[in-house]
């Protein structure tokens, strides 16, 4: 993917990298997981984002983080 942004990185454990990175002559976006790379047109991606904020959110009410919390 040529001329992109590095929009966001973080290190997951086991000192995987975690990476987006935006293509604006394309609209495309890259999501780097370690060795895994996805490409998603940007409007796909922002679907994708949304549906993962909302599993998040369903996930973290049954963790023990969430219950330790009440």
């Amino acid at each position: 993917m040529s001329k992109r942004l590095m929009v966001s990185q973080t290190k997951l454990a086991g000192d995987a990298e975690c990476k987006v990175l935006y293509n604006k002559a394309k609209d495309l976006v890259e999501l780097e997981v370690g060795d895994t790379s996805l490409r998603l047109d940007a409007s796909n991606f922002f679907m994708m984002s949304e549906m993962m904020r909302k599993a998040a959110a369903k996930i973290i009410m049954q963790t023990k983080l969430h219950h330790a919390m009440n």
